[in-house]
């Protein structure tokens, strides 16, 4: 797939989303990605606060002055911590651009890596997403190559096409923290849409080391939200619902031998909440999220945040 040359980025906009980051990761990434929207970037960049550290929140808005100094900057922010499906998609909401990027703030965009990717993009209007080679520890690192279709692309780096994805109902609100790009994906191409990895332009995701608390929310997050998504997305719910739930143990089972107790903790106490998984994802099989629901969510939810133009 050739990819018309573009001329800019300025129909390109960044959302820059912090929690708890520490300033210095910050500055190595906003130092990476300047450098991937280039000089004079008029794009929209939008800093989602979610529950941010004060020391977060005050690093995130001095690179925002920084390094897009003729960007449309904003910030957006919420007292609590809405996850990433639900900040993603307010975030969506309050951008302008044709297409909008969603890049982890601890990972890093080669130069090039947005110019290519919205090229894709434009020669290819099926196209939703596109993202690019992501490496870094436990990262697929896909090897240099042409563009071509996946079957899903993980939330590490993205490029959206932002109408679009609204219109079939962007991030399902339903999924706090992981496996929310792994839903979008299987509904974008349900749909009829295309995902294109773009393994050409690449970007380095430098997990930090976690604390044991980050570790235990880490397991009982992805193991809460994966026991929704496998019944939800399978074609007989009730024996992909069984079969996860005989190798539950397993891999317990495993984060112990590791010496991995908090881990292990995790994905025991999500394992308690498999009746409940079960009936979400029933219930999300019934009445399939779509951009109708994604609509009435957001005309309830915009005032749960601030949305403010940053000096």
């Amino acid at each position: 797939m050739t990819a018309p040359a573009r001329t800019g980025l300025d129909d390109v906009d960044v959302v820059l989303l912090v929690h708890q980051e520490p300033p210095e990761l910050l500055a190595r990434h906003h130092a990476a990605l300047s450098a991937a929207t280039g000089p004079g970037w008029r794009g929209r960049a939008l800093l989602v606060e979610n529950a941010a550290a004060p020391a977060t929140s005050a690093a995130a808005r001095g690179h925002l002055s920084e390094h897009y100094p003729d960007a449309d900057r904003w910030v957006l922010r919420s007292p609590r911590n809405l996850g990433f499906a639900r900040a993603m998609d307010l975030a969506l909401d309050a951008c302008r651009g044709r297409f909008v990027a969603l890049v982890n703030s601890d990972g890093e965009p080669d130069p090039g890596m947005l110019h290519r990717l919205a090229g894709v993009l434009d020669a290819e209007p099926r196209a939703v997403w596109a993202a690019p080679a992501v490496s870094g520890p436990g990262e697929d690192d896909d090897p240099p190559g042409p563009p071509f279709e996946a079957g899903e692309l993980g939330g590490t780096a993205l490029l959206v096409r932002r109408a679009e994805f609204l219109a079939a109902g962007g991030f399902d609100p339903l999924y706090f923290f992981y496996n929310e790009d792994r839903d979008a994906s299987a509904r974008l191409r349900a749909a009829g849409h295309l995902l294109l990895r773009v393994p050409d332009s690449r970007f380095r995701h430098g997990k930090d080391g976690r604390s044991a608390r980050g570790v235990f929310l880490r397991e009982w997050h992805y193991g809460r939200t994966v026991q929704v998504l496998l019944p939800q997305h399978a074609d007989r719910p009730v024996r992909e619902a069984l079969t996860f739930l005989a190798r539950r143990p397993r891999a317990v089972a495993q984060h112990l031998r590791d010496g991995d107790l908090p881990g292990a903790a995790g994905i025991a106490l999500a394992t308690l909440e498999l009746p409940r998984g079960l009936l979400v994802a029933a219930a999300r099989r019934r009445h399939p999220w779509d951009g109708a629901r994604l609509a009435a969510w957001l005309e309830e939810h915009r005032g749960d945040v601030e949305l403010d133009r940053c000096p």
